[in-house]
Formats: C-alpha cells, structure tokens, sequence
C-alpha cells in the first residue's frame, strides 16, 4: 500500500499545532517560575544586602519600631533634608484683658526656644479679641540669623545677638514662617495660628505646626 504525502496545508497546520501547543507548555513553566513575582521582579527580605536586593522589591520589616516600613538602607534620601523633627499644638484661651503666660512651643539646643502667648486686643470688657504673641529667644552665646514671614507677607531678616529676642504678633488668623541659623545648624518652623470667639467673652487663640532642625 503506498502512503500518500501530506500536502503542503498539512505541514503547515501540523507545525502550526506542535508550535502552539509548546508555546503553552512554556508559558505554563514560565508562570509557575514567577508566580510570586510582581511585573516579573522577585522579592527579598528586609536585611539582605544592597547587592542581593539589586534589580528586586523589597519587603517591609516584620517586626520593630519600623514594622511596616522600608529599611532605609533601601532608599535614596541624599538629596532630602534630614534632622530633628517636633510638631507642637496649644489652645491658649485669653482671660478677658489680660495676657497669658508664654508657653514653649518648641526649642532648639545651642540656638534658643520658642514660645506663644496670647492676649487681648480689645480694651472693651465682654469683647475680647484674641491675638498670639511669638517669641524667639536667642540662648546660642552668639549672634543669630533670623527670616521670618507672616501670611504672605514680606519677610523679615536680620541678626539677633546672644540674650535677644525677636518677637512678631499674629493679630488674627493666619500661617508663619520662621527660619534661625547660626554656624551651619538650621531651625526651620511652620505654624499656623487660629483666632477664635472673637468680640465674645470666651476667646482663644490656637496655635500648632512643626518644626525641623538640621
């Protein structure tokens, strides 16, 4: 019995058949093989080396302080400022006519503290008008850099000697700025402050932000 040969259709659908159904095994190997891989990328643990997690993600650590967060090892921080950092918040309510004690909001060592205080505007008994009153104490033994801006207000610069202060007065509600230096250490301070109950007889002034030193 002689065997036909098979037409050139044939061949074409035979390797056609054999190349699909290989292009699936593969694609099933392959998906195996990276099934715990996000866009192809495996994961490393916290800890592993900077040459080990080259190229991979990285997991977060599983236990400490940074439970949940990235090593910083891993990240690249070089052109971020880093120092101390401190957030502050007081409700200062203002006995009608009077002015409060000043309260520390922040300080600084080898460059002074800050505190606020706040008082009352209106003479008028029964009406108060809340404002806060800021001050900077320079306690570095030096002379002090000082800018500082109220609102979007033009900013104030000037040098501070050692045992001065450098006060400014927010009349109402609005933001501040305040920036101290002296020999390359760097106090930065972003406030707001809140005029609150004003012409009543139960007016506050509320005042929160933070602040980095580097």
């Amino acid at each position: 019995m002689r065997i036909k040969r098979p037409s050139p259709a044939m061949v074409v659908a035979f390797l056609a058949l054999v190349l699909a159904m290989s292009g699936t095994a593969f694609a099933a190997v392959n998906y195996a093989r990276n099934s715990g891989a996000v866009d192809g990328k495996s994961a490393v643990g916290s800890g592993s080396s900077l040459s080990r997690a080259a190229g991979k993600l990285v997991t977060t650590q599983r236990k400490g302080a940074n439970k949940g967060r990235i090593a910083q090892k891993y990240l690249a921080l070089g052109g971020l400022a880093r120092g101390a950092t401190s957030k502050f918040g007081k409700y200062l309510a203002v006995p009608d006519n009077q002015t409060l004690t000043p309260e520390t909001i922040g300080a600084v060592f080898g460059l002074g503290t800050l505190t606020a205080s706040c008082f009352d505007q209106n003479a008028t008994a029964g009406r108060e008008d809340p404002a806060t009153k800021v001050v900077f104490a320079n306690q570095s033994g030096g002379v002090i850099n000082v800018a500082r801006t109220v609102g979007g207000g033009n900013p104030t610069v000037a040098e501070v000697p050692n045992g001065v202060e450098t006060t400014w007065t927010v009349g109402g509600s609005s933001t501040f700025q305040l920036h101290i230096e002296r020999n390359g250490t760097n106090y930065f301070v972003n406030g707001v402050v809140r005029q609150d109950g004003r012409n009543t007889g139960d007016a506050a002034c509320l005042i929160y932000g933070f602040s980095l030193a580097t």
